[in-house]
């Protein structure tokens, strides 16, 4: 059995914090997702109702031939196939409702299909990696800087969701990365079915853009150690990356890579878990060696790298580092001005900074005329924006409720002002709970079997999605806060991108359940 000294040996000189790199691994291990080949063989009885279709694209992929590989040559030939039927069998209709607006922009329909079967199947993590997973949730404060994951599920996003996602090759090229509180999904994400790189055209796309792909990642490796986790040793896609980055290097800046490069891979068997040296040689006889850590109990890796604290939370840096780039690039501060201490990493949407000399109250004010709808709405939900409620009363609500034609959480901070009401916000005051509603739901309550449920009820018996939209329905007095908070928070860390990605109908529902847990528990709390 490895010692867990030596195991903490491995990470001890590292003088800046290291990277992930995720692989499909990871996703079997805590959701229970499918391998590429049973995915593939998922997608194939979609199109023939026949036990053996996977084994039938496997001998036509064979009989073509191909020019990546097995596997992305039958993603072509199910995605040829599945597209013929997909617009009309009636066994896709609620995949032409969920995802109508995708297809008519032309989204590919074994795309559309994947990314439903990974958010279906992975709604729940597995019972015996409970433990593995809170550890792995704590490295994302001080203990890494940054993921790169070739996966397309929401594990990562989910269990570091102050950090900022890049979704595909294009993405991460031309956005201005800052090598921090980051995810880079390389290969696409189920949330933008279109991203997901699949079938061989999608490879041939990978492989002629991973040069400048090489390049932009390449200061990361330079810079930080990095740790594959989720990966067999032999795996092709990362000897792809790594020959990329191979080719920009001598032979002596490989040399200096030996220490900095972890492959960890899952012992499944009754062998002991070891450490050891393993190496990769390329062409122009160039060799990649690096660390293998061979090792069953994944909590002991974690615990290992939890003992390496670096000084700030890396979500901060991030953040930190995008207001300096902007600075420097633009020449301006952005109108994020108000200063809040650099361990507060709990709403990084309201972590500002100010450059420059000038009187900082004044600074404060115009700070809080440029706060965004999106972070009222988290920090009624999470109560850690940590803003000044007098300030929000008087220069942020009456600008917002003006932009969102009233549609704003309010009183959380009317609650806690202690100056004059602006009149306009006065204006947004409701003092029934029916004003709260749209006409559509007042008048079809009565028709809602669900009328006399409680929250708790609503959300044990319907996906998230349809809850959103029945609570809505319930009696005022059946509505508990804080079950409604609880759901509403775990929808949030669910759905990240729900403010700007989100579909409309429940951007709209979220929203509006954000309003009446505000409503409920400022202004009818209070007036009770």
């Amino acid at each position: 059995m490895i010692r867990i000294q030596k195991l903490e040996d491995v990470f001890r000189n590292f003088d800046t914090a290291p990277v992930l790199f995720i692989g499909a691994g990871i996703s079997r291990r805590y959701l229970g997702l499918a391998n590429w080949e049973t995915l593939l063989r998922e997608m194939a009885k979609l199109t023939k109702d026949n036990e053996f279709a996977f084994e039938i694209y496997s001998r036509k992929a064979k009989n073509e031939g191909f020019k990546i590989g097995e596997f992305q040559k039958i993603a072509e030939l199910i995605e040829c196939d599945l597209s013929d039927i997909w617009f009309e069998d009636p066994k896709f209709e609620e995949s032409r409702r969920e995802y109508k607006e995708l297809a008519l922009a032309g989204a590919s329909p074994l795309k559309i299909e994947i990314a439903k079967y990974i958010k279906n199947n992975s709604l729940s993590v597995k019972e015996e990696y409970v433990d593995e997973i809170k550890l792995f949730k704590k490295l994302g404060k001080k203990s890494i800087a940054a993921v790169i994951t070739t996966n397309y599920d929401n594990f990562i996003e989910d269990s570091l969701y102050n950090y900022r996602r890049f979704i595909g090759q294009e993405e991460l090229i031309f956005s201005n990365i800052q090598g921090v509180g980051e995810i880079y999904k390389i290969h696409g994400c189920c949330t933008e079915p279109d991203s997901i790189v699949i079938n061989e055209k999608d490879y041939l796309n990978f492989e002629e853009n991973n040069a400048y792909l090489a390049a932009k990642i390449l200061t990361i490796f330079l810079e930080h150690p990095i740790i594959f986790l989720g990966y067999s040793i032999e795996d092709k896609d990362i000897k792809s990356i790594l020959k990329a980055i191979v080719k920009c290097l001598s032979k002596e800046k490989l040399e200096k890579f030996k220490k900095r490069l972890i492959f960890v891979e899952w012992n499944n068997s009754s062998e002991e878990d070891q450490i050891s040296t393993h190496s990769i040689s390329f062409e122009d006889e160039k060799t990649l060696n690096m660390t293998r850590i061979y090792i069953k109990d994944y909590s002991r890796l974690y615990k290992a790298l939890l003992k390496n604290k670096f000084k700030y939370n890396t979500a901060v840096l991030r953040r930190l580092k995008e207001e300096i780039y902007d600075l420097v690039i633009n020449n301006e501060p952005t109108t994020k001005m108000k200063v809040v201490g650099i361990e507060d990493d709990e709403n990084l949407d309201n972590i500002e900074v100010v450059i420059g000399v000038g009187v900082l109250s004044e600074f404060g004010k115009k700070g809080y005329c440029g706060l965004k709808v999106e972070e009222i709405f988290k920090d009624v939900l999470f109560d850690n924006g940590n803003y000044d409620s007098n300030l929000v009363v008087t220069e942020s609500l009456p600008v917002l409720l003006k932009r969102n034609t009233g549609s704003v959480p309010i009183y959380k901070y009317i609650s806690k002002a202690t100056v004059e009401i602006p009149a306009y916000v006065q204006h947004a005051i409701r003092t029934k709970y029916e004003d709260l509603l749209s006409r559509s739901i007042r008048n079809n309550k009565k028709r809602q079997d669900c009328i006399d449920k409680t929250v708790n009820h609503i959300v044990s018996n319907n996906d998230p999605n349809k809850s959103l939209w029945l609570i809505s329905f319930l009696q005022e007095e059946n509505i508990d806060i804080e079950s409604l908070g609880n759901f509403l928070r775990d929808y949030y860390k669910n759905n990240p991108d729900i403010f700007s990605n989100g579909r409309s109908a429940d951007k709209t529902n979220f929203r509006r359940l954000i309003k009446i847990y505000d409503w409920l528990k400022y202004y009818r709390t209070k007036e009770s």
